[in-house]
């Protein structure tokens, strides 16, 4: 790896000069000039104007409310649509399966299905799947204050479920009816020991695979018996709708009694041959559709109504979602009796006249209203219709004011047509200022800014150029250290050929075995590893100052203290070091909890006089580093392969920073090319609070040991250093003290 060091890298710098323009005024007299064309069209037509508008506002605000109501009410009727699809898709998808699987009529595996479909939907309470046999099996999602069968669940349950089996008789103590999987269900006190097939089982559950309670209750539940069921196979039972595959039928409003709560249930037949076999069904809340029509109104006192045929109300944005409770019990209000002279007198307009869109006047208040029928789509076989009702006062708010102002101020519009013209003069030439600026920030390679949009044809090219000039920019400090950019756009000269002797740190990385790696490992596979390896260790060097200076190949090439100068250069190369091989640690989990192979890093780092600068040719160059100081960081790096270390550092940077490090003498070696030996050190964490850095516990005592047997090795007391050297082997492992036991062994043989 070397010898690849001492090669320029395939960084392209461009080498014409940047030329400073002096900065020009052009943007106020672009201003001026608009301000005075402005003035020149607009007085002629102003007093025109305020006459015209005076005469025709009230027409446009009332055909604008009109029409928005008209938009308003059709929209609301898709909207509505486009809330119940989901749940008709997913009753059809459901009853589907069980008509290609009539076993699941009986069969707790359906749940996991009937989860999915009621996690996908928030707005589901339950999903429910009833045969003909009586066999009833629910999914119920669990909220505050629920009552399930006389019990409140604890907080900790989600879900639960309901079952009730009658596809074989169960006798007392057996399992029939318990969820998959679970323990047998407890009977509810009171109820006897044992259990028939028209027990009630149901199951709290925290999540899918944890359940909290499992019981039975002997209520002898029929869902045949349920007014639900009956309607749906009433109404499914002729031979069109058993052709149907899309047959979906709502049911009337109800209260639920495990919520208290307004419900209404959607639900599907489902056919054997011709054979109505069973249902399939979803329930939700009435509020859900009142809180979405309050959410969509289009005035203060704008009012929505889903009307039968007969008048009476399926849903509003009045109270009680247009139903009155008794005892428990929901009963239907009619729009003729239940909401007041207004909604009355439109809907007996509707069916004198047949109008669907009107206007008419409350005889009591005089307050003239907008009305708009519109028919519900006959997706679920409902004749229903909205109705939109809204005063036109909701839509004149201000109105007249503005008519008088308009009159009143006329006179003063000579005066204030200046500032207008100006305020919209600087609205047009405001992007040119921008771009203007832009391309200043730019040459400072300060933040970008968001892109300028305009309808002007050369303003919206200049910003795309500007724009492109951005991005090639930070393209370029993607490959080039982005000070040494900075300072090429603030200098505005050429980029020149040469450079200068700097005391610096030199960094490198390599993969272990990475040659055996990429033989094993599918080339995407190992495409992945790499660059998450690569980008760990690019982020941790951007993190403490320095520059990379180059990739070759799984090895990454840095260095500190250039462009910009840096005192701590040693010590900041030390920390990119440990941050490294600690965030390695996490990465290979990942990877090898995605079946990936453990990467393992090492690191050599030298500090020296090396030369620093633009090198290479003048079609070709590169910023980077040259001299004996980069082989020797790379050697470094190698050197850990002989010792089973992870960091190897030279004496040189020990002396920079070693004060500030937890280190461990390896041994002198010397370099193959370079006359004398060299000091080398592990270097184990960094002495700082840290948490990411800072020394355990171990490493220090490891750290503590290292330098008392080196001691005796550097005396060639080899028989105390390899006894030394033996202990830290069987407290710790060390893979670097097993190697120097054995240089001690050799030493005392020889």
């Amino acid at each position: 790896m070397s010898d690849e060091v001492l090669n320029p890298a395939e960084t392209v710098i461009a080498v014409n000069p940047a030329q400073t323009e002096p900065v020009s005024r052009f943007a106020v007299k672009l201003r001026l000039s608009i301000s005075t064309l402005f003035l020149c069209l607009i007085l002629p037509s102003f007093a025109v104007s305020v006459l015209y508008m005076y005469r025709t506002n009230y027409d446009i605000y009332k055909r604008n409310a009109a029409e928005l109501i008209t938009t308003h009410n059709v929209q609301t009727s898709a909207k509505l649509i486009a809330l119940l699809d989901p749940i008709g898709d997913s009753l059809l998808t459901l009853a589907k399966q069980v008509r290609d699987d009539p076993r699941l009529f009986d069969s707790n595996s359906f749940h996991s299905t009937m989860l999915l479909q009621l996690e996908n939907n928030p707005d589901l309470v339950s999903i429910f799947v009833a045969s003909d046999k009586g066999s009833f099996h629910q999914v119920q999602r669990i909220r505050q204050g629920m009552v399930v069968a006389n019990r409140v669940p604890t907080a900790e349950v989600s879900y639960n479920t309901w079952v009730v089996d009658r596809s074989k008789t169960a006798q007392p103590g057996s399992k029939a009816g318990s969820v998959a999987g679970s323990s047998p269900p407890k009977v509810a006190a009171g109820l006897g020991d044992g259990q028939d097939a028209a027990s009630s089982v149901f199951t709290f559950y925290k999540d899918r695979d944890t359940v909290v309670d499992t019981f039975a209750v002997k209520n002898n539940y029929d869902p045949r018996e349920r007014p639900f069921y009956k309607a749906l196979s009433s109404s499914a039972g002729t031979s069109a709708n058993i052709e149907s595959d899309r047959f979906i039928y709502i049911g009337e409003p109800y209260i639920a009694s495990s919520t208290a709560r307004p419900t209404i249930n959607v639900s599907a037949p489902i056919f054997l041959g011709k054979t109505f076999a069973g249902m399939v069904g979803e329930s939700f809340e009435l509020a859900t559709i009142s809180d979405f029509l309050k959410s969509i109104q289009i005035s203060k006192n704008c009012e929505t109504y889903i009307l039968d045929t007969e008048g009476n109300i399926v849903v509003s944005t009045g109270p009680n979602n247009g139903y009155k409770l008794e005892k428990n019990t929901l009963v239907k209000q009619n729009i003729l009796e239940a909401v007041g002279e207004t909604a009355e007198l439109a809907f007996q307009i509707r069916h004198s006249s047949s109008q669907r869109q009107f206007e008419f006047k409350n005889p009591v208040t005089s307050e003239v209203y907008l009305a708009q029928f519109t028919p519900f789509p006959n997706s679920f076989r409902k004749n229903w219709e909205v109705l939109t009702l809204a005063p036109v006062s909701d839509f004149l708010v201000g109105l007249n004011t503005i008519n008088r102002q308009l009159i009143i101020y006329g006179g003063l519009a000579c005066v204030l047509l200046v500032l207008l013209t100006y305020i919209l003069s600087r609205a047009i030439s405001r992007p040119i200022e921008t771009l203007t600026e832009d391309i200043r920030d730019l040459l400072d390679f300060n933040r970008a800014k968001p892109l300028v949009h305009s309808n002007i044809l050369e303003i919206r090219i200049l910003s795309n150029v500007v724009n492109k000039l951005r991005n090639t920019l930070r393209a370029f400090a993607a490959y080039v250290p982005r000070d040494l950019v900075n300072d090429l756009l603030r200098s505005g000269n050429a980029i020149e050929l040469g450079g200068e002797s700097r005391y610096l740190t030199i960094m490198f990385t390599d993969l272990k075995d990475f040659s055996t790696i990429s033989e094993v490992t599918p080339s995407r596979a190992l495409l992945k590893c790499v660059s998450a390896y690569l980008s760990l260790v690019t982020y941790a060097v951007k993190e403490e100052q320095g520059t990379v200076d180059k990739f070759i190949g799984d090895a990454v090439m840095a260095f500190w203290g250039a462009p910009l100068l840096d005192q701590n250069h040693a010590y900041h190369a030390c920390v990119t070091a440990v941050k490294s091989q600690r965030r390695m640690l996490e990465l290979n989990k990942q990877l090898v909890a995605e079946g990936l192979p453990a990467l393992t890093v090492r690191i050599g780092i030298h500090s020296d006089a090396v030369l620093v600068g633009n090198i290479g040719s003048s079609e070709r160059m590169s910023y980077t580093v040259m001299g004996d100081g980069v082989n020797v960081a790379a050697r470094l790096e190698g050197i850990n392969k002989e010792f089973a270390t992870a960091i190897c550092i030279s004496h040189a940077t020990f002396k920079e920073a070693g004060e500030r490090l937890w280190t461990r003498p390896v041994d002198v070696i010397t370099v193959k090319g370079r006359k004398g030996e060299i000091p080398i050190y592990e270097l184990v964490a960094i002495r700082s609070d840290d948490m990411e850095t800072m020394a355990t516990q171990r490493e220090q005592e490891l750290c503590e040991l290292t330098h008392q047997a080196f001691n005796f090795y550097a005396k060639k007391q080899y028989r105390e250093a390899a006894d030394l050297y033996e202990t830290i082997i069987q407290v710790h492992g060390d893979g670097l003290s097993r190697i120097m036991k054995n240089r001690c062994l050799q030493y005392l043989s020889a």
